[in-house]
């Protein structure tokens, strides 16, 4: 009976020897996955600062942009009132006040149709007339260049609006991340913990068996 107890233990500390070696492996294991994870960690981290800090140089950037087209803005509002078709507007205003005196002044003129001075002011006013013309096409000209450089800055706006979401994107799914891998180390953590704890337990068992056998011879 002794015998047989003794091969009995004898099995049972192979079989605690075989279960010690697998929870070793295991451990093993998780270690390597422990420090995986904190290099994933790590490398996350790193991408998280640089996306938020890219986050701001792109936010910097565009406050920076929409500062400088304001300035422009104001520029070109006083260029466009100081220009030199605003200053030729109001020459002509006072050439056509100029010319109202003068037809004034030439009515009498006005019943001899092939007259000097009728003839000359109708030169002066198809001249008065094809001068206005040009100025209001340079008017125009220049409203529609505004008008593009409001439109890209509209487009350069919505653009830096679409990137500064896309960042936004990215920094929250990166933090998505690191949180998942933080709940996995942790849960790894304790798995570990709980073997270590096992095999703990497992190695008092297996002194005990040895020192019941020791007992026994």
């Amino acid at each position: 009976m002794a015998q047989q107890e003794l091969r009995s233990k004898e099995r049972e500390i192979l079989f605690l020897e075989g279960d010690m070696e697998h929870l070793e492996r295991q451990t093993k294991v998780l270690h390597d996955r422990c420090a995986s994870i904190s290099k994933e960690n790590t490398e996350l981290q790193i991408c998280i600062c640089e996306e938020q800090e890219n986050a701001r140089m792109a936010l910097a950037g565009f406050n920076s942009y929409r500062n400088k087209m304001e300035g422009h803005r104001a520029a070109v509002l006083h260029a466009a009132s100081q220009t030199e078709a605003h200053k030729e507007l109001e020459e002509k205003k006072a050439l056509v006040r100029m010319v109202t005196q003068k037809k004034e002044e030439l009515k009498e003129d006005l019943e001899n149709p092939n007259g000097n001075a009728v003839r000359m002011a109708k030169r002066e006013i198809g001249a008065l007339k094809e001068q206005i013309s040009v100025t209001r096409k340079t008017i125009a000209e220049r409203r529609e260049q505004l008008q593009k450089e409001f439109e890209t800055h509209t487009h350069i706006k919505k653009g830096i609006e679409i990137q500064n979401r896309r960042y936004e994107a990215i920094v929250k799914r990166l933090h998505c991340q690191l949180s998942r891998a933080q709940a996995a180390h942790r849960q790894m953590s304790e798995d570990i913990s709980r073997m270590q704890r096992q095999l703990a337990e497992l190695k008092k068992q297996q002194e005990s068996s040895q020192d019941s056998v020791v007992s026994g011879h």
